[in-house]
């Protein structure tokens, strides 16, 4: 567990608990909040919630917001890394595509013991995947029949 070292508002040093108080023991939980506060310390948090579509964490300075300090930024992507996220996510709805008409590619043959009409449908439906609004992120998959 990371703990950041206060002096005021400005933190001072981040650090692995049992580095920063080296001549301490502590229980297996690690410093209590007790600890911590006596000793002008916090606990680091290197997560914010996020956006993943559209936004990234990076590590910046050390800073106090709340009961916590958090050594990570929330950014918005570039273009370019936007891009390559909607292409990847884009293959990714294709592959899961192209596989479940691949196994229902038997309903086509013409000694099949199912209906062929509803699954042309399904088939069709599948095809049109990339033509919806909110493809690739935003797909509704259609029901098999």
């Amino acid at each position: 567990m990371n703990i950041a070292l206060i002096d005021g508002t400005k933190v001072t040093k981040v650090g692995d608990y049992r580095t920063v108080f080296s001549n301490t023991s502590f229980t297996a939980a690690g410093p209590s909040d007790e600890f911590l506060a006596e000793n002008n310390a916090m606990r680091v948090n290197a997560s914010l919630p996020y956006d993943s579509n559209t936004e990234k964490l990076v590590t910046c300075e050390p800073y106090i917001d709340g009961d916590w300090v958090y050594t990570v930024c929330v950014e918005p992507l570039s273009a370019e890394e936007l891009q390559a996220r909607t292409d990847a996510k884009a293959a990714a709805v294709r592959q899961d595509r192209n596989r479940r008409l691949t196994n229902c590619d038997w309903t086509q043959l013409p000694d099949s013991p199912v209906d062929a009409a509803p699954w042309a449908t399904y088939r069709q439906e599948l095809r049109d995947i990339t033509a919806q609004a909110g493809f690739p992120w935003d797909v509704v998959w259609p029901e098999e029949p």
